[in-house]
């Protein structure tokens, strides 16, 4: 039992920063530290965070059964000890690809200047990433791949350039999914915006279509996109 008392120690040490709290008559775990969360938080019930907790109690709870029966071996309790270890470390990345946003504006300069025309349709390319949370857009491609699957917010605006007109759509693989269009002249925006499913490396992105200009001053036409929730 000495073997199994240190062992014991040692996930007690683990579990140290973690506290309960009751709230509305349900019992939560809290963190004191960070550990993949955020700090100081309760979590829910059902919530991914509150998957994580409930790995956490019933490591322990584990380890003390085993620790009080007279057969398992120390080897046996560190497997699974091991193996609970895995699942909340999976918990903890399934956690951080579900935040998922980004927001750029089509050129860095502040300088009025088109993009375009060009002889065919053109991937625009925005280059001035404000937000990329999850990493899922590339402003080197224009384009944006879903780390996840699940329901996605695109929103697309535009300012008409020296054409004078300004039609350009939003793609998903290939298909056109909404377009923005806007014939009043050249200074004229126009903005569209769609909810979308999409499988977890779908690609998303703006095309410009041909002899047509689009412009900018590093504000005025923008692509953004956020998971609203995962699937």
């Amino acid at each position: 039992m000495h073997e199994y008392s240190d062992l014991l120690g040692i996930i007690k040490r683990t579990f140290s920063n973690r506290t309960f709290s009751q709230s509305r008559g349900q019992t939560q775990m809290c963190l004191n530290e960070p550990v993949g969360l955020s700090s100081s938080a309760c979590s829910k019930p059902g919530s991914p965070s509150a998957k994580m907790m409930s790995s956490w109690i019933l490591l322990v709870a584990l380890a003390c059964g085993l620790a009080g029966a007279q057969d398992p071996t120390l080897q046996e309790l560190s497997t699974k000890v091991q193996q609970l270890t895995t699942k909340v470390e999976e918990l903890q990345r399934d956690v951080s690809v579900r935040q998922v946003a980004f927001s750029a504006a089509l050129l860095e300069t502040q300088e009025w200047t088109d993009v375009g025309p060009f002889d065919a349709d053109k991937t625009l390319e925005f280059k001035k990433v404000v937000t990329n949370v999850g990493n899922g857009y590339n402003p080197e491609t224009g384009i944006f791949t879903a780390p996840v699957k699940g329901l996605y917010y695109f929103r697309v605006t535009g300012m008409a350039g020296s054409s004078g007109e300004l039609n350009a759509g939003l793609k998903k693989n290939g298909q056109n999914m909404f377009a923005i269009y806007q014939k009043a002249g050249t200074q004229a925006g126009t903005s569209n915006g769609m909810a979308l499913e999409l499988e977890q490396g779908d690609r998303v992105y703006v095309q410009l279509w041909p002899n047509l200009t689009v412009a900018d001053q590093s504000r005025l036409s923008t692509f953004t996109g956020f998971l609203v929730f995962p699937m």
